[in-house]
């Protein structure tokens, strides 16, 4: 095999490269500095949603109406570098990126059960929320689509989360938190999410979804990579609150503005 060709076979597998300041950062999306720095890590967010708010407590628009999700967590915004390593990862191919991403989450999740001050200002999750979901579940892709792609990102990111969170079980004894991919699938096809405006996204995830039918009283941990509208996220919650799901958590890696 070439030179070129293993290069670029190395390149799919192992950035080397910070995608912000370009330095050696092994199979990292960032380098230490400008993970540090990285935007929308510290903004204060909607305990709900995650969208940006002046406070670390429920907004405007998840007052007026609830979602059926109980609380979001986002690593940082979806901005430059993030953008980068995210597009790169679902339509490049370039799927060690997702171990750096899922790093990012794990470290973002702790941020928001401690209120880490060197992470997200999001502030604590609420008081009624379990300091841990019983199970990972990542936002499947359509049959067609996971063909195409070859891979599902938030199902790699899912992966790649849990191995950076503490192996030892907590003081109550509960087992290991496990990923769960088969608890939810899409029932029917929709069209790219990306593809859409903003107003017709709920509608076409409506009814996307169905779980499984085990779920009753679980702490439910939906990862994905991107939030935007939210349109998926709540489809999925819909799905797994009527399946018996006790509360949904939201662990993305990245929410717009």
């Amino acid at each position: 095999m070439s030179s070129a060709i293993w290069k670029e076979a190395f390149g799919r597998f192992l950035p080397r490269q910070c995608l912000l300041c370009e330095a050696p950062c092994r199979a990292e999306p960032l380098c230490p500095p400008c993970r540090a720095f990285l935007p929308g890590a510290a903004r204060s967010r909607c305990r709900t949603c995650a969208r940006p708010w002046q406070v670390t407590d429920c907004c405007a628009t998840c007052r007026a109406s609830a979602p059926a999700f109980d609380a979001t967590v986002a690593a940082a915004d979806y901005v430059a570098p993030l953008d980068k390593a995210i597009t790169a990862l679902k339509f490049s191919g370039q799927i060690g990126l997702a171990s750096g991403l899922g790093g990012l989450l794990a470290d973002a999740w702790a941020g928001a059960l401690h209120g880490n001050p060197q992470g997200s200002s999001q502030g604590a999750l609420q008081d009624d929320l379990p300091a841990r979901p019983d199970c990972l579940v990542p936002i499947p892709l359509s049959a067609a689509r996971l063909a195409d792609r070859g891979f599902n990102q938030a199902h790699l990111i899912a992966a790649a989360m849990l191995k950076r969170l503490p192996r030892q079980p907590p003081p109550d004894l509960r087992p290991r938190i496990v990923l769960r991919p088969s608890i939810l699938a899409r029932h029917r096809d929709t069209l790219a999410q990306s593809l859409l405006p903003w107003r017709e996204r709920q509608a076409n995830l409506d009814h996307g979804f169905v779980a499984s039918q085990d779920l009753q009283g679980l702490c439910i941990g939906v990862v994905d990579d991107v939030m935007t509208t939210g349109a998926t996220l709540q489809a999925a919650a819909l799905s797994l609150k009527q399946a018996g799901a006790q509360q949904v958590v939201n662990l993305v890696v990245a929410r717009t503005a």
